[in-house]
């Protein structure tokens, strides 16, 4: 399994938050999980990250579709809010518009709120979890690799994630590629929070996917 860090500047990748963890962090500061002491290096696979900088044009969206897959369309749109906040816009690309999780899709994200890349973290190891992952040395390293990548976001900002055909997972932070990490497990981990039918919100799943309400 390999993390690529490619961009020192501040970055990070969406997740989906638990309501009740969501609402407090929005009235006051995140607290932070302690999941990352239980990280042992030994037990994983080596993890190897570059500190070079890429200095590449912003890609937009439709750009960074078309990189990974054939004939990209939009699949759905959604914004994620928790009573009266508005968290984020959410779109979904796919092959002809239609997702299926073993080929080529990606899911941008928009920021309305500002974040902690830190917590967006641990929110989506929390998220993994109640979806029913509960290997914890799994998850651990998983924390690890995502807080290594993932930036503090401001309103405005923008993650998009990508699954290539490869099933590796890459993160672009306002259209500049900051990491990737070539674990078909996390990929599949990380995409559930927002598409499996276990999701904390099926109703943005619909929307995300073009289902009927």
């Amino acid at each position: 399994m390999k993390l690529r860090r490619l961009n020192n500047k501040q970055a990070t990748y969406p997740r989906k938050i638990l309501r009740s963890i969501l609402i407090a962090a929005l009235l006051s500061s995140f607290g932070f999980s302690t999941l990352g002491h239980a990280y042992s290096p030994e037990a994983e696979k080596k993890l190897s990250v570059s500190s070079a900088a890429v200095a590449n044009t912003p890609l937009s969206f439709s750009q960074i579709t078309e990189k990974y897959i054939d004939s990209p369309k939009v699949v759905g749109e959604a914004q994620l809010k928790v009573m009266f906040w508005k968290i984020y816009d959410a779109k979904l690309a796919a092959p002809n518009g239609e997702w299926k999780k073993d080929t080529p899709f990606a899911l941008s994200l928009t920021y309305l709120r500002d974040f902690d890349g830190e917590e967006i973290a641990s929110r989506s190891i929390d998220e993994m979890r109640d979806i029913g992952y509960e290997d914890e040395v799994l998850l651990a390293k998983w924390f690890e690799q995502m807080r290594s990548v993932f930036p503090n976001v401001k309103e405005g900002e923008n993650i998009t994630g990508v699954m290539d055909k490869q099933q590796h997972t890459h993160f672009y932070y306002d259209g500049n590629l900051i990491g990737s990490i070539d674990d078909q497990s996390f990929g599949q981990a990380f995409f559930d929070i927002w598409l499996n039918e276990k999701t904390s919100e099926p109703k943005m799943r619909k929307q995300l996917l073009g289902l009927k309400k």
